[in-house]
């Protein structure tokens, strides 16, 4: 079989405190599979000494830089104000992957991609005839296409979820379809405030970014996506853990595409399920630290 040629791009990492030591085993995947032009990694600066390679390969961007009046304060108030979950940095995340598409580092597209998702083999994100490649799933959130339906017109809904564990962004098309939402909000308010004010219960999950995107597409693009088919598994952390090695993590490529380590996973290995779960809630302590205290150092 021929190998294939990687088409180089911008790669999107939003990565918290809890991703960064696992993403160190992880840029050797990204670098070696996805073969990327650049990496934006959009994190805390308190977490810029953590990651590796800045400068050459890798660009660290201060998340409260990336929109203009978008923060991580203005994302917590605004969650405050329309729902009761404390999931603030899942919602600020998924603003920011879309908001990229508005910064000074944005080109023509961008490949976001979850840090905690190793790609296991050669990946492109566009075919021949210059289809965007998209991973599907069965999942089907009712809220999110609520909301969506509060955004703008998609009257088309896809007979699959477009949420999966990386997204390729075309940059005039989230632009488009952020000017659309401001448009359409009944109080003018702006795009990260309206994806989350356009819902219609008080749930914990009320917006997807990749969701939203698709259906957008779909509507208003279609034929610019094209479902390709990937082998890919989730709960790498239970039979490794974040601990896995290289080569432990590159015995998964027999079979899979991609393979993803969440912290909150545990091995089966009670060694390494009581150092991860050290790892864990450290992390997590300290996060909860900064989000009440603010400047805490760490």
């Amino acid at each position: 079989m021929k190998k294939q040629t990687l088409k180089k791009m911008d790669v999107v990492i939003c990565m918290s405190l809890k991703d960064c030591w696992f993403f160190r085993k992880n840029l050797y995947f990204i670098k070696k599979n996805i073969n990327p032009n650049h990496i934006y990694v959009l994190t805390d600066k308190r977490n810029f000494n953590y990651i590796p390679n800045v400068g050459s390969l890798i660009t660290c961007v201060d998340e409260n830089e990336v929109v203009d009046h978008l923060t991580f304060s203005v994302c917590k108030s605004i969650v405050e104000k329309y729902l009761t979950t404390q999931a603030f940095g899942w919602y600020y995340q998924q603003l920011l992957k879309l908001g990229f598409a508005l910064s000074r580092y944005a080109k023509d597209e961008y490949l976001v991609w979850d840090s905690d998702t190793v790609p296991l083999s050669e990946l492109n994100f566009k075919d021949e005839e210059g289809h965007d490649l998209v991973l599907v799933k069965k999942e089907r959130h009712v809220p999110y296409f609520n909301t969506i339906d509060g955004l703008f017109h998609a009257p088309k809904k896809a007979p699959y979820s477009f949420i999966s564990e990386h997204m390729l962004f075309n940059v005039s098309i989230v632009k488009e379809m952020l000017s659309l939402i401001e448009e359409k909000s009944q109080f003018k308010l702006p795009w990260f405030e309206q994806c989350i004010a356009a819902r219609k219960e008080d749930v914990v999950q009320v917006f997807s970014e990749f969701e939203t995107y698709g259906t957008f597409c779909y509507n208003y693009h279609p034929g610019k996506l094209k479902v390709r088919p990937l082998n890919t598994f989730r709960l790498g952390s239970k039979i490794f853990g974040v601990m896995a090695s290289r080569k432990e993590i590159q015995s998964l490529s027999f079979d899979l595409d991609t393979v993803s380590f969440e912290m909150r996973d545990y091995p089966v290995s009670w060694h390494r399920r009581f150092v991860q779960c050290c790892i864990y809630w450290t992390i997590r302590t300290v996060i909860k630290c900064r989000v009440k205290f603010g400047k805490f150092p760490l």
